[in-house]
């Protein structure tokens, strides 16, 4: 295999790095690990929620927190996201989990893009908050997320979700949570011989191996593989990765396949539900999704890749990037894809409305005779009149 013509810096990034050095040089690589993750979330956060106060789209979207109990005695929170205008009516869910290195994130860092999606999608948005490095080690994080994920979905009912449209997704460090998951509801529904309850996939930047577990006999060319070519790498390079698995603990085999997830062989992915892949040409993460994708396809798994060439790890997180707003454009097609039907069909749901809105339309196609024949300023004047 061999992925590296996606690998060089894009014209796009360089014109971008250029007119913002600034920006990009600032780093909180010196300090120590739990005071990179404080001022992450802090930063973050604020920002998150200068967005959903400067949008007014905390209006349009209802959140609720729920805490959980996790199998090792202690708690998570989930926090769900509701477009308000849709009342209570069953939406197709989406099970959502952060990136962030595995060492960052928090419900309030991830307040806006969850409120974007939940309203944009007509979805429920279920957001599961997992434990973090370094205050926990080892498999905790999987293991928070396949707890949240079960009690999500055995709480559609409460959430409003429609149980047979469920999606489940991450970016980067999500995306390994996703992947795990997943397969690990395809091994429960075959041991139980019942349904698997996710419909589909989105993998967003996905990380799916540790990196001393990276198959690089596979590859033409160990110098074009993304761990080497894209080792020094904006944003995310070798220095961050091995931070990231450190923090992690010992205990664990990096083979482990909930560590690393794209290591399930073919026949053990057969069952998968439909996946969705958003890859960055310039990340060293960009192998390891793709070689997933392809083991995906050969085991029989429909699969929707969108590759953005020349672009480094969490490039969607700049809006004054081009591709930030493409990104996003994908992001909803992919979401929308992985809950569609079996035969592909996407059923378009109506655009939320307020409620004035809702009084126009509802003016518009009376058959009442002074309506019908009334002009458009006589149409508004009375709908104004019935506010």
């Amino acid at each position: 295999m061999d992925f590296s013509q996606w690998g060089q810096p894009s014209k796009e990034w360089l014109a971008f790095a250029a007119a913002n050095s600034e920006v990009l040089s600032l780093s909180d690589d010196s300090l120590p690990p739990q005071q990179q993750q404080e001022h992450f979330n802090k930063t973050r956060s604020t920002f998150a929620k200068h967005l959903v106060q400067s949008t007014g789209i905390g209006h349009l979207v209802k959140t609720q927190d729920h805490v959980i109990p996790t199998r090792d005695g202690q708690s998570i929170t989930l926090r769900s996201y509701r477009p308000v205008l849709l009342g209570s009516r069953p939406l197709p869910g989406y099970v959502y989990f952060h990136g962030g290195g595995l060492i960052s994130g928090s419900l309030d860092t991830e307040l806006f893009n969850c409120s974007w999606l939940a309203h944009a999608l007509s979805m429920t948005v279920v957001h599961v908050c997992y434990r973090h490095t370094p205050q926990v080690k080892g498999l905790t994080p999987w293991h928070d997320a396949i707890d949240g994920f079960e009690w999500a979905a055995s709480h559609t009912e409460a959430l409003g979700i429609d149980a047979s449209r469920l999606v489940v997704g991450g970016v980067s460090a999500g995306g390994t949570l996703t992947a795990s998951v997943v397969q690990h509801e395809l091994r429960r529904a075959r041991k139980t011989d019942t349904a698997n309850r996710i419909r589909g996939q989105v993998l967003g930047l996905p990380t799916l191996l540790h990196w001393k577990a990276f198959p690089y006999e596979l590859f033409v060319d160990r110098e074009k593989t993304s761990l080497v070519q894209c080792k020094d790498a904006a944003i995310l390079n070798e220095k961050h990765l091995t931070l990231f698995s450190s923090l992690l603990g010992s205990e664990v085999d990096p083979t482990d396949r909930t560590w690393s997830p794209a290591l399930a062989d073919e026949e053990e992915l057969r069952g998968i539900p439909q996946t969705a892949f958003l890859v960055a040409g310039w990340d060293p993460l960009r192998d390891e999704a793709l070689w997933y994708a392809k083991k995906l396809k050969n085991a029989g798994v429909k699969t929707n890749v969108h590759i953005f060439p020349g672009l480094p790890h969490a490039f969607n997180a700049f809006l004054q990037l081009p591709s930030h707003k493409r990104w996003n454009e994908v992001l909803l097609g992919c979401l929308r894809w992985a809950a569609a039907d079996e035969d592909g069909w996407i059923i378009e749901s109506p655009p939320v409305m307020p409620l004035y809105m809702e009084t126009i339309a509802a003016i518009a196609s009376s058959t009442d005779p002074v309506t019908a024949g009334a002009s458009e300023s006589d149409l508004l004047t009375k709908a104004g009149n019935s506010l």
